[in-house]
C-alpha cells in the first residue's frame, strides 16, 4: 500500500494574527454546489451524466465544482484497463444511497444524496440561491522535482453553525486521465480523443486532509470564526499503477455540516512553475459548409505557443470520417508566436452526420515534453452533410438500423427511439420507429427532423415518397400531433412544405398509459406526389411534431420511388367485397363482376407479389408470407391480410 505523507497545520484567527484572512470573504455570500459524481468506465449512460456536470460547471463559473468518484461494479477494470477507483470515494459511494448509475450528490442536501443525473440541475439551481453559514478558499502549488504538493484552505463563518462541529473535506481530483469508457449514445462526443480514448476529468484520487472520506473536524462553528489550514503533501508518481500527472491536478475544498448537508465549498487548479510550462494552443480556422451538400472540407487551425520556451516540432493531427491525416510542424516558434497549419481540402462524401476532430500535440520538441493544458488542444465539429446525387430510389424499413445517407436532428426533441422488440412494423415487419407523445417528455412543439439526400428525382419512373404511421392517443385528449413532409432543392438552404399530415388513431394499448405496438394491420399509407419536382435533386425531411399529449406515433416502411401501391389508384373498402378477411390460404370474391379479370397482388411497399387471371372467384394465396397486402382487379384496388 502507498502512503501519502501530509503535514497539517491547523491555526485560528484568535491563537495567530500572522494568519489573517487573505483570500476568504468575510462577507455573506451565497452557497458554491459541489457536485460529487457517481460513475464507472463501463457504464454507458456515464458520458450523458458528464456532459450534464460540465454544463452546470459553464453556465455557473467560479461556483460549481465537480468531484467524480468512479465506484462500484461498473467502476471495476478489465485486464490492462485503468483502475479509477479509490479507498476514499468508495464509502462515499457506499453511503449515498443511489440505486444506479450515474448518479450525482448536489451538496449532500438531499436524502437520499444521490439523485438521477435529469434532477442535478434544479437541485444545484436552488442551493446556488442559498446563503452560506461558511465560506471556503484554497490555494494549491506542486513543486515538479519534489512532487510536494502544499495546500491552503480558508474558512469563514458569516453566521452560526446549528452543529458544534463541522467538517472540512480537502479532494485532490485529476484530469486528462485518458481510457476507455461504455458510451451507449455518444453523450458526450467532445472527450473522445481520435484514438478512441475517452478523456476523464475530475477523477478523484485522494483525500489530502485528515479523517479519510469524510473529512477532519472544525470545532469552532460561531458566526466570525476564521481558521487557516496548510497542508503539505508528497504525491506518489502514482495511484492503482495510474500515474498522477502534475500539471493536471485540481483541489476541492468543502465545510459540511456532519457528514450530510456540505454548506458550500471552492476549488483551484494546482499552480506550478510558469517556467516550466509547456503549451501549445490553437484556435480553428476552418470555414465550415453553410449546405447540407458537401464533396470537400478544409481543415485550418492557428497554432500559438504559450509555452515558456521555443518550439522546433510538434503533431498534429484531423480526422474526418474515420480517416486521420497528420500534419508535422519543424522550425523554431518562440514564446508567444503563432503559425499556420493548412490541410487543404480533403474529399469527403458524408451520408448523414458528419463529424471532424483536431487534435494536437505530440511529438513535441522530439517527443521529450508533453503539452500540459490540454484543454486547447482540441476541436470537435459536427454538422449535416450529404452526398450530391447520392441516390434515387431509396427504402427505410427501420428494422435494425437508420439506413445510409438519412440522419435524425434531435436538437429539439431528442425522444425517438427504433423499436424491434416486441415485432410493431407495417407489412409485418419487425421494426418501427417510435415518436413519444406523453406530455411528462415535455415536447410538445418541439419538432423532430428526419432528414434524407441527396435524391436524383429525374433517374424515377415515379416520383412518390410513401410511409406507414400508427397513432394513439391513448385517451390523454391532447392535440393531434402533426407530420410535415419537405423539401428542398437547394441543399437545406430553403424548406418548401410538399405535404402536412393530421393523423388519425389507430389504436390504443391494452393497459391506458403502457405503450401503444400497433398491429402491422394498423398502420394507415401515406402517398406524396412529387411529382411537380421530379427534375430536380433534392434533399427531403419528413418533420413530426408532437401535440399536446398522447402515447406514441409510429412510421415505418418509408420509400422513395414508385408509390405504395406501385399505382395510383385508390384503395377502395372491401368489406363485402372479398372474404375471408384474414385469409389462411384461399380469398375469394362475392362479386360475380371480377371473374375472368386479370390481377396483381402487391405487398404494402409496391413489390409485386403475384399475379394471374381470376378464373372462378377464387384466388390461391398460401405461398404468400403472412402480412398486409393489396389486390388491383377490375380497375378497384383491394386490401387484405394474410395469416
Amino acid at each position: 500500500m502507498k502512503k501519502f505523507f501530509t503535514i497539517i497545520f491547523c491555526l485560528g484567527l484568535i491563537y495567530s494574527q500572522a494568519n489573517a484572512q487573505q483570500w476568504v470573504s468575510t462577507q455573506v455570500e451565497k452557497r458554491n454546489v459541489i457536485l460529487e459524481e457517481f460513475t464507472g468506465i463501463h457504464c454507458g449512460y456515464c458520458p450523458d451524466g458528464h456532459k450534464i456536470a460540465n454544463q452546470l460547471v459553464e453556465d455557473n463559473p467560479g461556483r460549481v465544482f465537480l468531484v467524480n468518484i468512479h465506484a462500484g461494479g461498473y467502476a471495476k477494470p478489465g485486464a490492462g484497463e485503468p483502475d479509477l477507483r479509490t479507498t476514499v470515494g468508495t464509502p462515499i459511494d457506499g453511503a449515498s444511497g443511489l440505486q444506479g448509475y450515474p448518479a450525482g450528490s448536489v451538496n449532500r442536501s438531499t436524502t437520499p444524496w444521490a439523485k438521477n443525473r435529469d434532477e442535478w440541475t434544479n437541485i444545484a439551481s436552488g442551493i446556488l440561491n442559498q446563503n452560506s453559514p461558511v465560506n471556503v478558499a484554497v490555494k494549491s502549488h506542486v513543486d515538479f522535482s519534489t512532487r510536494e504538493l502544499t495546500t491552503e484552505v480558508e474558512i469563514y463563518y458569516t453566521s452560526n453553525s446549528p452543529e458544534l462541529r463541522n467538517y472540512l473535506s480537502v479532494f485532490l481530483t485529476q484530469d486528462n486521465i485518458l481510457g476507455p469508457q461504455s458510451d451507449y449514445g455518444n453523450y458526450n462526443p467532445t472527450n473522445w480523443n481520435i484514438d478512441g480514448k475517452y478523456r476523464h476529468n475530475h477523477v478523484l484520487r485522494m483525500a489530502i486532509s485528515s479523517g479519510g472520506s469524510f473529512g477532519e473536524s472544525i470545532d469552532t462553528t460561531t458566526k466570525d470564526h476564521y481558521e487557516y489550514r496548510k497542508y503539505i503533501t508528497t504525491l506518489p508518481q502514482n495511484i492503482n499503477n495510474l500515474d498522477i500527472e502534475l500539471y493536471n491536478l485540481h483541489v476541492v475544498a468543502f465545510v459540511s455540516e456532519t457528514q450530510s448537508n456540505i454548506y458550500s465549498g471552492a476549488g483551484t487548479e494546482v499552480e506550478y512553475d510558469p517556467s516550466l510550462k509547456v503549451d501549445l494552443g490553437f484556435e480553428d480556422k476552418t470555414e465550415y459548409p453553410t449546405s447540407y451538400c458537401i464533396s470537400s472540407i478544409n481543415p485550418k487551425v492557428e497554432v500559438t505557443n504559450n509555452s515558456a520556451q521555443n518550439i522546433s516540432n510538434f503533431d498534429i493531427e484531423v480526422s474526418i470520417g474515420g480517416n486521420k491525416i497528420l500534419k508535422s510542424f519543424s522550425g523554431n516558434l518562440a514564446p508567444n508566436q503563432k503559425t499556420t497549419i493548412d490541410w487543404g481540402e480533403i474529399q469527403y462524401s458524408p451520408h448523414g452526420l458528419y463529424s471532424l476532430i483536431i487534435e494536437g500535440f505530440k511529438n513535441i520538441n522530439g517527443n521529450t515534453q508533453k503539452d500540459m493544458n490540454f484543454r486547447n488542444d482540441t476541436k470537435f465539429a459536427s454538422g449535416i452533410g450529404f452526398t450530391q446525387k447520392a441516390f434515387s430510389l431509396f427504402t427505410a424499413n427501420f428494422d435494425d438500423a437508420v439506413p445510409q445517407n438519412m440522419m435524425f436532428d434531435l436538437y429539439q426533441n431528442p425522444y425517438v427511439y427504433l423499436i424491434t422488440s416486441p415485432r410493431c412494423g407495417a407489412d409485418n415487419s419487425l421494426g418501427a420507429l417510435r415518436f413519444a407523445l406523453h406530455s411528462i417528455f415535455g415536447v410538445s412543439g418541439l419538432p423532430v427532423y428526419m432528414i434524407f439526400g441527396e435524391a436524383e428525382l429525374s433517374k424515377l419512373n415515379k416520383h412518390y415518397l410513401c410511409f406507414y404511421y400508427a397513432y394513439s392517443d391513448d385517451n390523454y385528449g391532447g392535440t393531434k400531433p402533426q407530420i410535415k413532409v419537405q423539401l428542398s432543392d437547394d441543399c437545406g438552404i430553403n424548406w418548401e412544405d410538399v405535404s402536412n399530415i393530421t393523423p388519425e388513431e389507430t389504436g390504443n394499448p391494452s393497459i391506458h398509459g403502457n405503450w401503444y405496438i400497433p398491429a402491422s394491420t394498423e398502420y394507415k399509407p401515406i402517398q406524396v406526389s412529387l411529382e411537380p419536382y421530379k427534375t430536380k435533386d433534392v434533399i427531403l425531411r419528413i418533420v413530426v411534431i408532437p401535440g399536446t399529449a398522447g402515447n406514441a406515433l409510429y412510421i415505418d416502411e418509408l420509400t422513395l420511388g414508385p408509390n405504395i401501391l406501385g399505382l395510383d389508384d385508390e384503395v377502395v373498402d372491401n368489406n363485402f367485397t372479398l372474404y375471408p378477411n384474414p385469409a389462411d390460404n384461399e380469398i375469394r370474391f362475392g362479386n360475380e363482376n371480377y371473374v375472368g379479370k386479370e390481377f396483381s397482388i402487391y405487398s404494402l411497399v409496391g413489390e409485386l407479389m403475384m399475379s394471374g387471371s381470376n378464373a372462378n372467384n377464387r384466388i390461391d394465396i398460401s405461398k404468400l408470407n403472412s402480412g398486409l397486402f393489396y389486390i388491383k382487379i377490375n380497375n378497384e384496388i383491394l386490401k387484405f391480410s394474410k395469416n
